[in-house]
Protein backbone atom coordinates (compact mmCIF):
# COMPACT_ATOMS: atom_id res chain seq x y z
CA UNK A 1 0.00 0.00 0.00
CA UNK A 2 1.54 3.23 -0.98
CA UNK A 3 0.73 6.51 0.91
CA UNK A 4 -0.26 9.18 -1.00
CA UNK A 5 2.10 11.44 -2.37
CA UNK A 6 0.20 15.15 -0.73
CA UNK A 7 1.11 13.70 3.14
CA UNK A 8 -2.11 13.08 4.02
CA UNK A 9 -1.33 9.12 5.44
CA UNK A 10 -3.70 7.88 3.16
CA UNK A 11 -3.39 5.28 0.65
CA UNK A 12 -2.94 6.84 -2.77
CA UNK A 13 -5.53 4.33 -3.54
CA UNK A 14 -8.35 6.04 -1.28
CA UNK A 15 -7.17 9.82 -1.98
CA UNK A 16 -5.48 11.60 -4.91
CA UNK A 17 -5.98 8.66 -7.25
CA UNK A 18 -9.72 9.23 -7.56
CA UNK A 19 -9.04 12.59 -9.09
CA UNK A 20 -6.62 12.18 -10.73
CA UNK A 21 -9.16 9.44 -12.75
CA UNK A 22 -11.77 11.97 -13.42
CA UNK A 23 -13.99 12.76 -10.07
CA UNK A 24 -14.33 16.02 -9.23
CA UNK A 25 -12.57 17.51 -6.00
CA UNK A 26 -15.20 19.13 -3.89
CA UNK A 27 -13.17 21.10 -1.79
CA UNK A 28 -9.99 23.84 -2.84
CA UNK A 29 -8.41 21.57 -0.29
CA UNK A 30 -8.80 18.16 -2.09
CA UNK A 31 -7.92 20.30 -5.14
CA UNK A 32 -4.66 21.70 -3.79
CA UNK A 33 -3.22 18.06 -2.53
CA UNK A 34 -4.64 16.29 -5.99
CA UNK A 35 -2.40 18.75 -7.37
CA UNK A 36 0.17 18.34 -5.69
CA UNK A 37 0.36 15.07 -5.73
CA UNK A 38 0.20 15.19 -9.80
CA UNK A 39 3.31 16.72 -9.13
CA UNK A 40 5.13 14.26 -7.45
CA UNK A 41 4.03 11.56 -10.08
CA UNK A 42 4.69 13.69 -12.89
CA UNK A 43 0.61 13.90 -13.86
CA UNK A 44 1.40 17.33 -16.27
CA UNK A 45 -1.98 16.70 -17.62
CA UNK A 46 -4.11 16.82 -14.26
CA UNK A 47 -2.01 20.26 -13.69
CA UNK A 48 -3.09 21.58 -16.61
CA UNK A 49 -6.77 20.28 -16.80
CA UNK A 50 -7.19 21.87 -13.26
CA UNK A 51 -5.85 25.68 -13.98
CA UNK A 52 -8.14 27.73 -14.84
CA UNK A 53 -7.71 29.94 -18.23
CA UNK A 54 -7.30 33.17 -15.76
CA UNK A 55 -4.69 31.70 -14.18
CA UNK A 56 -0.89 33.70 -15.12
CA UNK A 57 0.64 30.18 -15.51
CA UNK A 58 -1.75 29.09 -18.45
CA UNK A 59 -0.58 28.27 -21.33
CA UNK A 60 -2.78 28.05 -25.00
CA UNK A 61 0.51 26.12 -26.16
CA UNK A 62 -0.47 22.74 -24.18
CA UNK A 63 2.55 21.27 -25.58
CA UNK A 64 4.91 23.38 -24.23
CA UNK A 65 3.31 23.79 -21.12
CA UNK A 66 3.52 20.22 -20.47
CA UNK A 67 6.71 20.41 -20.89
CA UNK A 68 7.64 22.76 -19.01
CA UNK A 69 5.38 20.98 -16.27
CA UNK A 70 7.55 17.82 -16.46
CA UNK A 71 10.83 19.62 -16.25
CA UNK A 72 9.66 21.18 -12.68
CA UNK A 73 8.74 17.66 -12.10
CA UNK A 74 11.30 15.44 -12.65
CA UNK A 75 13.62 18.07 -11.42
CA UNK A 76 11.95 18.19 -7.60
CA UNK A 77 11.58 15.99 -4.48
CA UNK A 78 8.29 16.32 -3.23
CA UNK A 79 8.75 16.11 0.47
CA UNK A 80 5.62 17.26 2.60
CA UNK A 81 2.80 19.54 1.85
CA UNK A 82 1.31 21.10 4.81
CA UNK A 83 -2.14 22.84 4.85
CA UNK A 84 -2.13 25.93 7.25
CA UNK A 85 -5.74 27.97 6.28
CA UNK A 86 -8.31 27.48 4.36
CA UNK A 87 -10.88 30.36 3.45
CA UNK A 88 -15.34 29.89 3.76
CA UNK A 89 -16.46 28.09 0.54
CA UNK A 90 -17.83 30.60 -1.90
CA UNK A 91 -17.51 30.77 -5.79
CA UNK A 92 -14.21 31.54 -4.85
CA UNK A 93 -11.59 30.17 -2.13
CA UNK A 94 -8.17 30.36 -0.94
CA UNK A 95 -6.09 27.68 0.79
CA UNK A 96 -2.29 28.59 2.65
CA UNK A 97 0.13 25.67 2.40
CA UNK A 98 3.75 25.08 3.07
CA UNK A 99 5.40 23.03 0.07
CA UNK A 100 8.82 21.69 1.26
CA UNK A 101 10.90 20.69 -1.65
CA UNK A 102 14.25 19.98 -2.83
CA UNK A 103 16.33 20.64 -6.32
CA UNK A 104 19.60 19.69 -7.12
CA UNK A 105 20.19 19.18 -2.78
CA UNK A 106 18.51 22.81 -2.46
CA UNK A 107 15.90 23.32 -0.11
CA UNK A 108 13.36 25.38 -2.12
CA UNK A 109 10.45 25.20 0.64
CA UNK A 110 7.80 27.85 0.58
CA UNK A 111 4.81 28.86 2.18
CA UNK A 112 2.29 30.03 -0.23
CA UNK A 113 -1.49 31.06 -0.44
CA UNK A 114 -3.81 29.77 -3.57
CA UNK A 115 -6.78 31.13 -5.22
CA UNK A 116 -9.21 29.15 -6.82
CA UNK A 117 -12.89 29.38 -8.50
CA UNK A 118 -15.18 27.13 -8.61
CA UNK A 119 -16.50 26.78 -12.66
CA UNK A 120 -19.89 25.18 -12.51
CA UNK A 121 -18.92 22.02 -10.72
CA UNK A 122 -15.36 22.29 -10.88
CA UNK A 123 -12.47 23.72 -9.06
CA UNK A 124 -10.03 25.26 -10.50
CA UNK A 125 -6.68 26.70 -9.85
CA UNK A 126 -6.24 30.63 -10.44
CA UNK A 127 -3.22 31.69 -9.05
CA UNK A 128 -0.75 31.49 -5.71
CA UNK A 129 1.36 34.09 -3.78
CA UNK A 130 4.18 33.27 -1.62
CA UNK A 131 4.61 34.27 1.99
CA UNK A 132 7.22 37.03 0.97
CA UNK A 133 4.89 38.22 -1.92
CA UNK A 134 5.97 36.89 -5.12
CA UNK A 135 3.58 34.55 -7.36
CA UNK A 136 4.86 30.97 -7.59
CA UNK A 137 6.52 30.36 -11.23
CA UNK A 138 5.38 27.06 -12.13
Amino acid sequence: MDLCPCHSNQPYETCCKKFHKKILPTTPVELMRSRYSAYALNNANYIIDTTHKESPHYLKNKTEWKKEILIFCKSTQFQNLEIINESPLTKTATVTFIATLTQNSHNITFTEKSTFKKVGKKWLYVSGVKEDGRHFDL
